[in-house]
């Protein structure tokens, strides 16, 4: 005789419409109980159209007496699993419509809140997501299952500070959630626990290796401070997959603070050929250029990340930097002259513009900048003692007094400070 066995080993060993076949003839005169375990199977196997007929079926000879449940709260095993049939078919109001259904006292309704919560985050209903989680986890706050939903829920949120502890658990709790590991090591890195996110993704991959968790890994690792660390995990990704482009900015780094800087410019220069759109790799690869005194390809660098960007800050400031180096003041001027009319406040480019303006001698411009840049350099001893020299230039050795007191206050080993301030003693 035909079992629903006879019909799992022949699917299992490739036969799959004999497979199915077979249980169509078994689904006549089957229980309750077997036709369930035939629409689960149908389900899994991705039948779902069968399945939710089977389920239906059933559902409506609940409530009333029948073998596969015990009583009628028990009908939420199969309400629950309608709605993974019409998740399955996008049909997602039908879903949480079934899923609202389940009995408070029935065993399902724990899980029936977890899977709502996942539709409703998928839908963009973050708040209802996180009440229904929050509702299931107050019901049980020991069960480890809802510790890890609400803690892989905080975590998808960016709320680091709550996940953290309801992972950390959900992991005393129990070993038996696939992802939990990798998510705990995400979580701690995340909140910037880097030396007790490293062990945990030491763990995770050493039972499963995917892409994103080795991107973590290195990112983690280098900010560690664990920069071979880094590099391990890095390359084994690079090698898995060369075109996962924002690993080479941190690849290139690492390399970079082990002082490898051949090999550190040799990995953004791959960086480049695989993503020419990526403005980190060009601004890693300008400062290794300017490191291998390659001045001109690291401005090229620099140019060319700021077309990817304009509204990128950090690329402007760094070329204006190069360029005070290199006393192309006029090139400086004219490099923010596009930031200058802006209403946000960039204390170094207001420093470099007086540096600039003072060796063009252009002094009226130098004076607004200088005052502008004193606003938030007041701690600065380099830039109090340019502003005060300039001051000199201009007459105001009143002011100039007062910041080279500054500096000497900060600094007593100054003695050519403590000179100019007994010059100066005069006025």
């Amino acid at each position: 005789m035909n079992t629903i066995q006879d019909a799992i080993r022949l699917v299992e060993h490739g036969e799959v419409e004999k497979g199915i076949s077979l249980l169509e003839e078994l689904t006549n005169g089957a229980t309750d109980a077997e036709q369930f375990e035939i629409a689960e199977l149908y389900l899994n196997w991705g039948h779902t159209s069968k399945a939710l007929s089977i389920f239906n079926s059933l559902l409506e000879s609940y409530p009333g007496e029948g073998e596969l449940l015990e009583s009628y709260p028990g009908e939420g095993e199969l309400l629950v699993s309608i709605a993974e049939c019409c998740l399955d078919e996008g049909m997602d109001e039908k879903a949480i419509s079934y899923l609202e259904q389940v009995n408070e006292n029935d065993d399902e309704y724990l899980r029936a809140l977890i899977l709502q919560a996942d539709l409703y985050e998928s839908l963009g209903l973050s708040e209802v997501a996180e009440r229904k989680l929050t509702v299931a986890y107050e019901k049980d706050n020991d069960h480890p299952v809802l510790a890890y939903a609400l803690g892989d829920f905080y975590l998808r949120q960016g709320k680091f500070d709550s996940s953290l502890p309801l992972l950390q658990k959900a992991e005393k709790g129990t070993d038996e959630i696939d992802d939990l590991t990798i998510r705990l090591a995400e979580a701690l890195s995340r909140a910037g626990k880097f030396e007790e996110a490293l062990p945990m993704y030491r763990k995770a991959l050493s039972r499963q290796k995917d892409l994103y968790s080795l991107f973590g890994h290195g990112i983690t690792a280098y900010k560690a401070g664990e920069f071979k660390e880094a590099i391990a995990a890095l390359e084994e990704l690079k090698d898995m997959d060369p075109d996962y482009t924002t690993l080479y900015s941190v690849l290139s780094e690492a390399y970079e603070e082990e002082g490898a800087i051949p090999e550190a410019f040799e990995i953004i220069q791959e960086g480049l050929k695989r993503d020419e759109h990526n403005e980190n790799i060009y601004l890693q690869a300008a400062r290794l250029a300017y490191k291998m005194h390659n001045p001109e390809q690291g401005e090229e660098w620099i140019k060319t990340a700021l077309q990817l960007n304009p509204a990128r800050i950090e690329p402007l400031l760094r070329l204006g930097d190069q360029y005070l180096r290199e006393e192309r003041y006029g090139d400086l001027i004219s490099l923010y002259k596009p930031l200058t009319e802006i209403k946000e406040e960039i204390p170094l480019m207001y420093w470099h513009l007086a540096t600039a303006n003072n060796e063009l001698e252009n002094y009226d411009d130098a004076s607004v900048w200088y005052k502008r840049a004193a606003e938030f350099f007041s701690d600065e001893v380099s830039f109090l003692e340019e502003h005060a020299y300039f001051l000199i230039e201009e007459g105001n050795q009143y002011d100039a007094k007062d910041l080279f007191a500054k500096v000497l206050k900060m600094n007593p080993e100054r003695e050519d400070i403590a000179d100019v301030l007994s010059r100066l003693e005069d006025f």
